[in-house]
């Protein structure tokens, strides 16, 4: 079984984007900034070639898309601008047909521990910590919406969604605050 991994605040991804863009390379920093601002998988991350990104007359494309792995399904994903100047200063250190990240899974996996503790940042990461940062935070800037987010991100269903972020429904969450309140100080 996978090991639990915990998803970064805004702070704490930017500590990281900021430690990287100081003392990493160029590939780490692009590799940090699409993981974080498109929510792709590492496996889809890993599979990006430099042609992915440009359009027909050589400029970036704004958009992605993304098979993705576990739905076998296809989604667009939007390069936010932290993404999108990350991969354009790092495409031109590479051939068109080649990939963006010629490393392992168990490599980035590593880097991306590495890359947090450097950064002071504490808790269990991995790379899945990259997907699970960009869900978090698309979900608290969506107004709560879980169907919304749960599209952007590419899950299947809302709930699937809530439980992949450890949250509970705004207005779940209400209804069992309200029970809550209403059997407070009695006793069974």
């Amino acid at each position: 079984m996978a090991e639990r991994v915990d998803a970064l605040n805004r702070e704490q991804a930017l500590s990281v984007l900021a430690y990287l863009r100081q003392a990493g390379s160029q590939r780490d920093v692009a590799l940090w900034a699409l993981g974080i601002g498109t929510g792709m998988r590492i496996g889809e991350l890993l599979e990006l070639r430099v042609c992915d990104f440009r359009t027909v007359n050589g400029r970036l494309d704004a958009f992605q898309a993304v098979r993705t792995i576990k739905a076998k399904q296809g989604r667009d994903v939007q390069l936010i601008p932290v993404a999108r100047e990350a991969v354009e200063e790092y495409l031109p250190t590479l051939r068109r047909t080649e990939l963006l990240f010629p490393i392992t899974r168990q490599h980035a996996r590593r880097l991306v521990k590495e890359w947090c503790e450097a950064a002071h940042v504490e808790g269990q990461f991995g790379t899945h910590s990259m997907r699970k940062t960009f869900a978090t935070i698309a979900y608290d800037h969506s107004g709560g919406d879980a169907a919304l987010t749960a599209r952007v991100t590419g899950h299947r269903n809302p709930t699937q969604l809530m439980t992949y972020i450890g949250r509970t429904p705004a207005t779940e969450q209400s209804v069992w605050d309200g029970v809550c309140e209403a059997f407070a100080g009695t006793e069974a």
